[in-house]
């Protein structure tokens, strides 16, 4: 996860991480937040940190983030398990 200065332009920071992505980068512009999911998780940190600085990238808070069981349901379902409860809950009605 990655957040960037109010003010600062989003475009470069996806195209970074787009770049060293192994999935979609998320875009949260209210937030200034852009998060994807890395493969080689802090071991990359490093990597990540340089491209963003070599791009002109200004970060204002950078974590490492594990998945959590959601993440992963809605990786390979493509929607949330809440939603998933809720339509197993009507059809059991």
């Amino acid at each position: 996860e990655l957040t960037i200065p109010r003010g600062a332009r989003v475009e470069p920071a996806r195209e970074v991480l787009a770049r060293g992505a192994s999935g979609e980068v998320h875009v949260d512009p209210d937030a200034r937040r852009l998060t994807a999911p890395v493969e080689g998780g802090a071991g990359r940190l490093a990597e990540l940190v340089r491209e963003l600085d070599e791009a002109g990238v200004r970060i204002e808070d950078l974590a490492v983030r594990r998945p959590t069981l959601d993440d992963v349901f809605l990786a390979l379902t493509g929607h949330e398990a809440r939603d998933a409860r809720e339509a197993t809950e009507e059809a059991a009605r």
